[in-house]
């Protein structure tokens, strides 16, 4: 397992180069909050779906600007290899497989929300397209907050071309759930739950941006 290695500074300079860089490719970050939407104070579980290699630079950009707490966010231990300056701002590896890498990172990131940190989570694993249903949510989040009120936010990203020469990244914030707020009895069927929910909150979302219904929206470029 690969800790973060946060650095202040870096975190400083590399907002300004991801703010010019997310500009450059895209008309907009558009951010909006889900009607029954409220950001809680650290600890709390972010939990993002994954379609494509800017999550990530989406998911920085949006705490920079709008969630603004000290967060950690999981990675595919591939990923941080291939980039490693993403330890710098906040990110720890995850090997899916080897279970004893899995044990070390579930356990990092109890660690991280024990000291009041903000964690954040792609909990498809891997890069899925974002028309791909069901989304195929792993356990791991519901297995870091088990036994706890930290609540869980769904935050659902949206990739389109519209009107404009450059595409644009449309995001929502969703009111939190516990693990006790999801029916059923099982972690497996509260699993199922979450991401029945998630997948709720993203099918309305991309319906808004279809329809241009996105008035609320906000752009954070």
């Amino acid at each position: 397992m690969i800790p973060a290695k946060k650095s202040r500074a870096f975190d400083y300079f590399f907002d300004h180069f991801n703010k010019r860089f997310l500009k450059f490719h895209f008309r907009g970050v558009f951010f909006s909050k889900g009607a029954d939407a409220t950001i809680p104070a650290s600890p709390c579980l972010f939990i993002v779906n994954h379609s494509t290699w800017w999550d990530a630079l989406a998911v920085f950009h949006l705490n920079r600007h709008v969630i603004m707490q000290e967060s950690f966010v999981m990675m595919h231990e591939k990923g941080i290899r291939d980039y490693p300056f993403f330890r710098k701002i906040g990110a720890f590896s995850v090997n899916r497989e080897n279970p004893k890498d899995i044990v070390l990172s579930l356990q990092y990131a109890k660690e991280r929300l024990k000291e009041n940190k903000t964690l954040w989570l792609f909990p498809q694993g891997d890069e899925r397209h974002q028309e791909i249903r069901p989304l195929g949510f792993l356990p791991g989040a519901l297995h870091i907050v088990k036994n706890t009120n930290i609540p869980i936010v769904p935050v659902l990203l949206y990739y389109s071309f519209g009107r404009e020469r450059k595409p644009e990244i449309h995001i929502r914030v969703c009111g939190p759930v516990t693990a006790d707020d999801l029916p059923g009895t099982s972690s497996k069927d509260k699993n199922v739950a979450l991401e029945e929910l998630f997948t709720t909150h993203l099918e309305r979302l991309k319906q808004d941006v279809i329809m241009e219904n996105t008035r609320d929206f906000k752009n954070l470029l």
